[in-house]
């Protein structure tokens, strides 16, 4: 009896052996499982788990090359990646062995800096000639350091906007540093005017060139990549799943000219996330599906063709996806790059098509192709150019990366750590015809219900912050959704004694105090109460329109007396579309009258001046102008940290204009103006005018 069990064992034994030796390398495919789930199948193949080639650790010797990236919203960091992937292209092609790590500078204590030969640095300016967030502690560390770096071959890649005194200030200011310490320049410095890919591509062709040319010795690798960052918590790059708690209106809407303003309420209970009043929250928003559905129509595609990506998105346990989840959760479908024109191109068999791109990408003048893309989206694009079959992998790699929105945050942790708010106006508005709109406020709006789930994550603003000195006085001017930070601010005054607190002005302005009047409970009863003396301005509501520069030039003497003589600290946060250049007038004309100055002694005061300046939202990385959408609203890509720089009226102005252009985007702009007693100057930072 026993030899027959131990006979049936052995025959099922031999079976299951059968079964799983021959399942996947059958002819008959459809008995696998590979069959399964893979080739015919419309739901995109699941492979095993593969290392993040962007983290890797070489654990064969090479010639090691260290990729630094420093960015403050992740233009910086998707440059490094391409050129990551360029010197690798070029390492298997040629046998040269070069072993390139992607490091941000954020982890620069990690980096042995006696073992590495060369350093290749892509770093972008985040404000006014400051470091993004992230890159200060580094650049803190390279201005300083006494360390002799004449064994490192370097290059430096600056992004920056040219409209700026300090145009891209912190790659020159690194590349110069690298040299005093006798780093070995491998290439000049090259600047970047915002996204520049033309430029961009031929520096990379230049570098690895010179890396070429480079005598680099065989080594084993030190650098354990694939650990950096494992601890971090919730980033940029790793977002909190957050549910909405609360979405209400906040104004009231008659007709297509009154603006509609929400607040969200995010619960980040058990995130870890932490705060301060100033700050942002980044919202990875997801794209229309109707638009998504228009191009996977227009190129033919079904939405399930799998997509296998370099490294694993958040929010997915593998990295296969499917074309329609990519196009509408991960890739940027409202900016199209011109590389994609180069892509359709590539694939036309239409003539008249195919010249007419011609034309588009190899004209003399460069802003052709950049007044052409400003008015279009991948939707566009795709549809005036119909071409099938375009590869679906070669088409998704054409389109950037979705970028998360910044919305300044309106509510302190003191009153409830758990729930974030923000303030956000909702903006549509057309080009060519078409209806167009924000992307992250209208996913808000429209889509993202109470109880839904969105990826969430804080976003530091160490400048913008209120003064450590609870009796310093506040001087605040905030028209439309400039009052966000301001809600949080207040908030947190308010729960000081009279006695703890300095004065506080507000000036709120808006169109109409019963349809726009954001916040208007809250406001008049902290005035009720003494915490705040309101002032607000309405635009609309009687004959001869009243800003809130109106009513600043009527409390000159009140402001003026605050700022020289108590020191207080004023910030203008809004619409700079309409103010901006009224408050910089009402500003001189403030000091020449309650001073008793000239105009030339005005400038010289103001020049005595900081200015920080917080544009809400847009950027990858440099500051504004936005790409040139003509967006009249509130929604752009990014938002601008505050930066803090000793600067003249001319820088001033020019903040200003620039911040004009940036409402034109869609942004926020906020400016806090405070004297600046940190600079070398200091008796000049002082100086103070009397009032007779």
């Amino acid at each position: 009896m026993l030899e027959w069990v131990l006979a049936g064992l052995l025959c099922i034994v031999t079976y299951v052996v059968f079964t799983l030796s021959t399942s996947s390398g059958s002819q008959y495919e459809d008995n696998s499982i590979d069959a399964f789930i893979s080739k015919d199948s419309s739901v995109a193949k699941r492979l095993a788990p593969r290392e993040n080639k962007y983290k890797r650790n070489y654990i064969t010797d090479g010639r090691q090359i260290l990729l630094l990236y420093g960015t403050e919203y992740g233009f910086s960091e998707e440059v490094a990646t391409k050129l990551f992937d360029r010197l690798g292209e070029e390492s298997v092609l040629n046998g040269m062995l070069w072993q390139p790590r992607l490091v941000n500078v954020k982890y620069y204590s990690y980096i042995r800096w006696t073992e590495e030969q060369l350093c290749l640095l892509v770093i972008s300016t985040s404000g006014d000639g400051v470091p993004p967030t992230d890159a200060l502690p580094f650049y803190q560390m390279l201005m300083n350091s006494g360390e002799t770096l004449s064994h490192i071959r370097y290059a430096v890649l600056a992004l920056g906007d040219s409209n700026y005194p300090h145009f891209c200030k912190t790659g020159l200011s690194l590349d110069k540093r690298l040299g005093e310490l006798s780093a070995v320049r491998l290439l000049d410095c090259q600047t970047i005017d915002m996204e520049d890919w033309p430029v961009i591509s031929d520096w990379m062709n230049r570098v690895v060139g010179a890396v070429s040319e480079a005598d680099l010795a065989v080594k084993t690798d030190y650098l354990v990549v694939n650990s950096l960052g494992n601890n971090e918590g919730h980033t940029r790059t790793n977002p909190f799943l957050s549910r909405l708690l609360v979405k209400k209106p906040l104004t009231v809407v008659d007709n297509d000219e009154d603006k509609v303003t929400i607040q969200c309420e995010f619960d980040i209970t058990g995130s870890g996330l932490t705060w301060t009043a100033g700050d942002a929250l980044g919202v990875y928003p997801q794209n229309n599906q109707s638009q998504v559905e228009g191009i996977l129509q227009a190129l033919g595609y079904t939405g399930q063709e799998g997509v296998e990506t370099d490294q694993r998105p958040w929010g997915h346990t593998d990295r296969v996806l499917t074309c329609k989840e990519m196009l509408l959760r991960y890739l940027d479908i409202k900016h199209v790059k011109p590389e994609l024109l180069e892509l359709i191109l590539s694939h036309s068999s239409c003539d008249d098509q195919r010249q007419q791109l011609r034309d588009l990408l190899h004209t003399q003048v460069p802003s052709g192709v950049r007044e052409y893309l400003s008015v279009r989206e991948v939707l566009d694009v795709v549809e005036e150019f119909k071409v099938r079959p375009l590869p679906v992998d070669r088409f998704l790699s054409h389109l950037k990366p979705l970028q998360p929105r910044y919305y300044s945050i309106s509510s302190s942790p003191q009153i409830n750590s758990n729930t974030v708010c923000v303030t956000a106006a909702v903006v549509r508005y057309s080009t060519l015809g078409r209806d167009r709109e924000g992307v992250t406020t209208c996913y808000l709006q429209d889509r993202l219900l109470p109880g839904d789930q969105c990826h969430v994550f804080i976003s530091r603003n160490p400048d913008f912050r209120l003064p450590s000195n609870t009796k310093t006085p506040l001087i605040l001017i905030g028209p439309g959704t400039g009052i966000a930070p301001f809600r949080a601010f207040l908030q947190e005054r308010a729960l000081l004694s009279q006695e703890d607190r300095g004065q506080i002005l507000l000036y709120f302005g808006c169109r109409h105090k019963n349809k726009d009047f954001l916040y208007r409970d809250e406001l008049e009863n902290l005035a009720e109460k003494s915490v705040i003396c309101l002032r607000p301005a309405f635009s609309r509501d009687q004959e001869e329109k009243v800003y809130v520069q109106h009513l600043l030039l009527q409390d000159g003497s009140l402001i003026w007396n605050l700022v020289n003589k108590e020191e207080a600290a004023v910030y203008i946060c809004g619409d700079a579309k309409h103010m901006a250049r009224d408050v910089h007038k009402v500003l001189l004309q403030i000091i020449v009258m309650q001073g008793r100055t000239t105009q030339d002694e005005a400038e010289l005061f103001l020049k005595d001046i900081t200015y920080q300046y917080l544009s809400q939202e847009y950027n990858p990385d440099i500051l504004p102008p936005l790409e040139p959408r003509g967006e009249p609203g509130k929604d752009g890509p990014a938002h601008h940290k505050g930066t803090c720089c000793p600067c003249g009226v001319d820088v001033f102005t020019r903040a200003l204009e620039r911040s004009i252009a940036a409402l034109i985007e869609g942004s926020d702009v906020f400016l806090l103006i405070s004297h600046n007693r940190r600079g070398p100057n200091k008796k000049a930072a002082n100086r103070r005018f009397s009032c007779p």
